[in-house]
């Protein structure tokens, strides 16, 4: 949505410092790109709260993001994450809707917490219980626990560790009890190492 009106400002700015009347018409196209904006952010709130009860997202900070590449900045800047937030507080309060830390949520495994340091393409495989997920779908999975047990960051080593709060609870049968069950056909066990962790 952003990049078809970014390409439609961009056509009319260079014209907009010479003519009052293409200065109106860039006016026209920012106020239209801003109206559908919040619009797209209001039904993507809507969404949420019709299928969650409690909403955690994750905690982004557009700062660590940014990279060489213009078209990437772009679209990292022009991200309605912070905007959608505060919707989704607005309706369901500050109680039901909690910022998560995003640390490692892509490269720790669900089911047993392994660590994946060789992270590549868009499959996680577990090399110790023989998960095989999609990344993007681990990582939710990862927030969801986070927000439902809790969890503490722990530094070691100068590397940060966020470890959850199961109290007791074993990761792999509750993960084989409660989300296996929920996913159909995401993810494989492909009979790695058995056994409780």
């Amino acid at each position: 949505m952003h990049t078809s009106s970014f390409e439609k400002r961009r056509s009319v700015q260079r014209k907009a410092s010479k003519s009052k009347k293409a200065g109106r018409v860039l006016a026209k196209y920012s106020n239209r790109e801003r109206n559908r904006a919040r619009r797209h952010q209001l039904e993507i709130a809507r969404v949420i709260q019709s299928l969650c009860g409690p909403v955690g997202l994750e905690e982004l900070k557009k700062q660590g993001m940014f990279t060489r590449s213009r078209i990437w900045n772009r679209r990292i800047s022009r991200s309605d994450w912070r905007s959608i937030t505060r919707i989704l507080v607005g309706r369901l309060g500050e109680a039901r809707v909690v910022e998560l830390d995003p640390y490692g949520s892509s490269s720790y495994c669900s089911r047993c917490g392994w660590e994946n340091k060789d992270l590549n393409g868009a499959v996680f495989e577990c090399k110790e219980c023989g998960l095989r997920i999609n990344r993007q779908l681990n990582a939710a999975i990862n927030l969801y626990m986070r927000m439902s047990f809790g969890y503490t960051e722990k530094w070691g080593g100068g590397r940060k560790r966020v470890q959850l709060r199961m109290e007791g609870a074993s990761r792999v049968a509750w993960w084989d009890r409660v989300v296996l069950p929920s996913l159909l056909g995401g993810c494989v066990l492909t009979g790695g190492a058995e056994g409780d962790q």
